[in-house]
């Protein structure tokens, strides 16, 4: 399954990169988090519950970041396991900086999905991962704000 979007962001590419580059920082931000753990340089680790239709659980995700270009680019790997199912995500995160030091992410992720979640039809996944993506990039929009006129 692929997936892509846009978020424009009120904060400086420098700061956005800052901040999506450090799993402490955005990872609060994952919806339903439930755990987080750095498991080395370039890892982490996250437990999330999920509930799609007829699946609900934890799922226990690997995650390493396999790229960093600050500050433009970082591309993640993670693998999640949980209750019957598997996912493997491949997910690529750009910046580009905009006029009034504003940042626009452009991200496209690749998921790989078994067990019960292969079952699922293809738009309620689509559905249900446009609401995860979105409370994520607000809760990160939030949160730079906030950091932002602190600064200020």
């Amino acid at each position: 399954m692929h997936l892509e979007g846009k978020f424009e962001l009120s904060s400086p590419r420098p700061q956005v990169w800052d901040f999506l580059s450090d799993p402490k920082k955005f990872g609060p931000c994952l919806p339903e988090l439930e755990e987080l753990e750095l498991s080395g340089e370039n890892s982490f680790k996250v437990i999330v519950k999920v509930g799609i239709l007829f699946f609900r659980g934890k799922l226990k995700f690997d995650f390493t970041i396999n790229e960093e270009n600050p500050p433009s680019r970082v591309k993640f790997e993670g693998v999640g396991r949980g209750a019957g199912v598997s996912i493997k995500l491949f997910v690529n995160v750009d910046l580009f900086e905009k006029a009034n030091q504003t940042t626009e992410l452009v991200w496209s992720a690749e998921a790989e999905l078994g067990g019960l979640l292969a079952e699922i039809s293809q738009s309620v996944l689509e559905n249900s991962t446009a609401k995860f993506t979105l409370q994520f990039f607000q809760c990160v929009k939030s949160k730079l704000e906030l950091t932002s006129k602190g600064a200020g």
